[in-house]
């Protein structure tokens, strides 16, 4: 037992919490034969059959049930020692990794990594866009930026200034309105929503506006592609004022609606408080978001 490989029971714990050998292989980066390799030498080496193999994929044994609880365990602690080494050290360098919805992940926050480079050259940067939220327990990011708090009791957050939102519309599709937008109108208007994603609707309920996914004449939870459809004249989108605003071809439309602004956050893992690359970071853009969004990449 003093030869097992970290490697191959990293494998085994992936696995049973991914439920699939390509879900895990997809966490890991490597390939399904590679972690198939690795669980038969990790099964091997112990004498002990893991997994049942079916045609439906892997299934746990009982034996190999026993041992999740363990593995994960030392999964954790493996994952912690890293997280606190990777802090030691005072200089601001290694790679970081950021976690970021498509709109400020494309238009708000390259700026800012690339005015954070030139401060700190020796940092290298990775960026994972995504309208889901990465496990920042499970290091799939070191910082993440979010427009929710959130609860989890080992996250620290940090509040960034808020982001104004409006809808707006091309000039072309005001003008084939004909009359002045109304609100309570709304039903007239096409307006640009999400697919599967539920958040428009239940934003606009609290309006007042008991939108259903059918009154979208649009539907993407891609919010680039929404940004699009708007400004070649496909209706009405929601989106940050900040950034509407520097495009001509977008205009403000039914002005007279109070909606809320969006919070934003920088959110990390308590085991990183120490980490002076992450502390950075987050300090910068603290700072970097209090200026007016004429940094915004178009």
């Amino acid at each position: 037992m003093n030869s097992l490989n970290w490697e191959h029971l990293q494998t085994f714990s992936c696995v049973v919490q991914a439920g699939s050998l390509s879900a895990a292989a997809h966490q890991l980066g490597c390939s399904q034969p590679t972690l198939s390799r690795h669980i038969q030498a990790l099964e091997q080496h112990l004498r002990i059959q893991l997994f049942q193999r079916t045609s439906k994929g892997l299934q746990l044994t009982p034996e190999g049930q026993v041992l999740v609880d363990a593995a994960i365990q030392m999964e954790k602690g493996s994952v912690l020692f890293q997280r606190q080494a990777s802090g030691l050290f005072n200089k601001i360098e290694g790679t970081l990794r950021i976690s970021v919805d498509e709109i400020v992940g494309v238009y708000l926050l390259p700026p800012a990594l690339v005015a954070f480079r030139k401060s700190y050259p020796q940092v290298q940067i990775e960026i994972v866009i995504s309208n889901e939220a990465s496990s920042l327990s499970h290091r799939e990011a070191d910082v993440a930026l979010r427009m929710f708090q959130p609860k989890q009791l080992d996250l620290v957050v940090r509040r960034l200034p808020d982001l104004l939102t409006g809808f707006y519309a091309h000039p072309a599709y005001v003008e084939s309105i004909g009359e002045p937008m109304k609100a309570e109108n709304y039903r007239e208007y096409s307006f640009i929503g999400f697919d599967e994603s539920e958040r428009w609707i239940h934003r606009a309920a609290a309006l007042g506006f008991p939108f259903q996914r059918k009154d979208f004449f649009y539907r993407t939870d891609n919010m680039i592609s929404q940004l699009a459809l708007a400004r070649a004249g496909g209706g009405i989108v929601l989106t940050h004022v900040g950034l509407a605003e520097q495009w001509p071809d977008l205009v403000r439309v039914l002005p007279s609606l109070s909606l809320p602004s969006l919070p934003l956050y920088t959110v990390c893992h308590q085991d990183t408080r120490y980490n002076y690359l992450i502390r950075a970071f987050t300090t910068f853009l603290a700072e970097w978001f209090q200026q007016p969004y004429a940094k915004a990449v178009l």
